[in-house]
Order: C-alpha cells, then sequence, then structure tokens
C-alpha cells in the first residue's frame, strides 16, 4: 500500500457497537444498485445475506468495469463496493427445482427481497402470500422503480429514467446549463436505505406480534419524498423551480465560489454573517447598498452579490480563504476530488472506511459508518457459496449438488 491508503480502523474514541441483526437471516435476489445497497446495510448490521445469482451471469455490475480486481474481468469494484460480506448462491430459478430450493430457503430465512419486474414474485412463489403460509414471520420487501401497480408500474426503472420523470434532474445541474444526472445514483442509494429501515421496524414488529409483512419501495416514490421542500415552495408560488448549480435557491450567497487554485464553499446562512463576510473577504462595496443587507434583497439581487463575492474570492488561494473564513467562524471548505478525501488522513479517523478480504488495496466505505463493525468481509466469487448454504438451509443432499449442476441449476 501506498502512503494515500486509508488506514481502516474505527473512530478511536467510539466503541464498537453490538450487531442488532446478528441472527437474523436474509434471501436477497436484487441486483444492480438499490437492493445490493439495502442488503449491504443489513450484512453491517450483522445479517447473514444469501445473495441468489443467475449461473453463469451473476449481478450484472460484475461486469461494470473496469477496474476489476480480477485478471479475469469477473468481478468489477463497483460490485465489490455493493456485495462485500454477503454469501452468493448461483441458482438458476426459472427452474422447477430452482424454484422449489429457493421456497426452501425462505422458509430458513427472515428476509426476502427482491427487484424483480412486477408478477415476477408471484410467479416463482416468492410473494408474501405465499410465502408466509410456510413462514409466518417472514418480512417481504420489494423494490421497484414506479411501484408494483399504476400508469408507470411497467416503465423501465433506471436511476436516469426517475430522476428524469420526478423533477429531480429538472433541479440539478449548472443554471444556465441542461438537466444533468447526480454523479452518484442517489435516488437509488435512498432508496436501498429507506427499504432497510423498514424492513428493520417490519422485523422488529414481526418479533413483537408473531406476524410478518410485506413492504414495498420504489425509486419513484423516494424521488418525490426528497423533493419535499421543492413540492411544498411550488404548491403555494406556483413557480417552476429552476437550476442553481452549486448555490441555494433561497440563501445568497450560498454556495461555491472561485479561487485561484480550485474552489471553494462559503456564503452568508444568515443576516448577521453577511456584513462579516464582505469585510473578510473584501467585498465591502456591496455593504454600500441597504438593500442587500437582507437575505431577501439579496435573493432578488443574486447575479450583483454572488458575481462581487466571486470577485473577492478569486483573490485568494483555497487553502489560506478557507483559513481565514474559519478564524472568523464563517462557513468555510474546499471543493475535493474524492481521491482528495479518501487519502485525508482526518477522514481516515473517523473510521469511515473498511478493508476487503483478500483485497488488501481495495478500499470501501462503509454504509453504516462507525461505531458499527461486522467485519471487512469478502467479495464472493459468483456462486462461491451455493454448495453450503444449499446443503445446510435447503436440505440439498451434497450427492445431488453435482446433477443440479450438469443440470444448469446451479
Amino acid at each position: 500500500m501506498n502512503d494515500t491508503t486509508p488506514t481502516l480502523t474505527g473512530h478511536q474514541n467510539e466503541p464498537t457497537a453490538a450487531l442488532p441483526l446478528l441472527g437474523v437471516r436474509v434471501l436477497d435476489f436484487t441486483r444492480i444498485l438499490s437492493g445490493p445497497y439495502c442488503t449491504l446495510f443489513l450484512a453491517e448490521m450483522g445479517a447473514e445475506v444469501i445473495k441468489i445469482e443467475r449461473p453463469e451471469v451473476g449481478d450484472d455490475t460484475r461486469a461494470w468495469g473496469p477496474p476489476f480486481l480480477d485478471e479475469h474481468d469477473d468481478i468489477s469494484t463497483y460490485f465489490a463496493a455493493l456485495n462485500r460480506g454477503k454469501a452468493s448462491v448461483a441458482l438458476d430459478i426459472t427452474t422447477d427445482r430452482g424454484r422449489e430450493i429457493v421456497r426452501k430457503l425462505a422458509a430458513k430465512c427472515d428476509v426476502v427481497i427482491e427487484n424483480f419486474r412486477p408478477g415476477v414474485a408471484e410467479r416463482y412463489g416468492l410473494d408474501y402470500l405465499s410465502l408466509s403460509a410456510a413462514n409466518p414471520t417472514i418480512v417481504t420487501c420489494a423494490i421497484s422503480g414506479f411501484g408494483r401497480g399504476g400508469a408507470y408500474a411497467n416503465l423501465p426503472g433506471t436511476e436516469i429514467v426517475v430522476e428524469g420523470m420526478s423533477g429531480l434532474m429538472s433541479v440539478t445541474g449548472p443554471r444556465e446549463g441542461e438537466p444533468v444526472r447526480f454523479g452518484i445514483a442517489m435516488t437509488d442509494i435512498a432508496t436501498g436505505l429507506t427499504a432497510a429501515c423498514r424492513i428493520v421496524a417490519a422485523l422488529g414488529l414481526a418479533r413483537q406480534t408473531g406476524t410478518g409483512s410485506h413492504v414495498e419501495c420504489s425509486l419513484y416514490d423516494t424521488a418525490v419524498g426528497v423533493l419535499g421542500t421543492l413540492v411544498a415552495s411550488t404548491s403555494i408560488s406556483g413557480e417552476v423551480p429552476g437550476r442553481w448549480g452549486s448555490h441555494h435557491p433561497s440563501i445568497v450567497p450560498y454556495g461555491g465560489f472561485p479561487t485561484i487554485d480550485g474552489d471553494v464553499i462559503t456564503g452568508a446562512v444568515n443576516d448577521r454573517m453577511w456584513p462579516k463576510l464582505c469585510t473578510t473577504i473584501g467585498a465591502t462595496a456591496l455593504l454600500e447598498d441597504p438593500e442587500l443587507s437582507t437575505n431577501s434583497g439579496r435573493v432578488r439581487n443574486r447575479g450583483r452579490v454572488e458575481a462581487g463575492i466571486a470577485a473577492a474570492t478569486g483573490t485568494f488561494k483555497t487553502e489560506e480563504l478557507v483559513e481565514l473564513l474559519l478564524a472568523e467562524g464563517l462557513l468555510a471548505a474546499p471543493i475535493r476530488t474524492v481521491a482528495d478525501m479518501v487519502a485525508d488522513p482526518a477522514t481516515r479517523e473517523l473510521g469511515l472506511f473498511t478493508s476487503t478480504e483478500g483485497h488488501p488495496d481495495l478500499v470501501t466505505s462503509r454504509v453504516t459508518g462507525p461505531g458499527v463493525d461486522a467485519g471487512s468481509g469478502a467479495v464472493p466469487q459468483l456462486g462461491h457459496d451455493t454448495a453450503r448454504i444449499l446443503t445446510r438451509y435447503a436440505n440439498v443432499a451434497p450427492a445431488e449438488l453435482a446433477t443440479l449442476s450438469e443440470a444448469g441449476v446451479i
């Protein structure tokens, strides 16, 4: 490892918490991002996650590279980041024997989660009504793009489609530019976290009542939910929200401004900070206009205010300006790259990264953050755990494994 590789230890002042989901077994039929992000969260909380993958192919993201972890391009870093610490079972559930096996597995699990197309879970007998007959405390979760019913149910539910349909993309990007998608699939990630929260709540209810339940999560539901403040403002004002780049629609100044060697985040979140900011960076000419003394006045004169602040910040180097602003108790941070953040010793000390068994150079982010540590976890080869899981939980005789393999079931 080089000097910029993070030290993968927990926060020095925060003890490792007990794992609240130890003993919980999750049968995971999800792929791509939202579902795997959900089950990664559950795995970090101590759950045993059994990931069902298609034989020979596996989760699509195994091929989403480069970069890859192996010379055969079988495991992308994308897949590794989302699926470490899970068991991989290669099983063809389109076959009669495959469906029989997964139903036996489900009977031994606490949670079944899928992101099939509408109707597929019912066709394979993996819906709540089918599974709860044999396992009354089962919690099932379905993740979809637009829900299982309604006019949009059969639309392709990828991140970029949902961002476009929900309006998220219309408020993302440069002010004078075109709409752009998030730099990462934030709707997928937010949906995965929402699903995890609902699953944990359903598990708690099942333990209290002895009865399981079914929860639904869709990317569209999540996207509409995170737009709550804009939905509220639109309902009252009737105005269509626009794009603001790194800036804010109702606070001025507040956002990214140029420096000699980069960019800095700063602003005045209230009227008390406004004169202090202008004085600190040498933009005192703006203080001569009394209309700019209030945030509402600055919002109405946004162009002039932001241009004046940018002209002043552009005379400083980033590090110099950040130190100056922080010394005055003002908002300040450099706009860094992901590589800058990973190399930062202060980030390492927070315990936000984890190592991965068998790949010492691979650094991934801990979904649950510091304080919960389920171990580093290995990145599974496709089908690595098939024999172990099937013989242990589905009563498949060891002698039958070869037959199932020859038939393409596993």
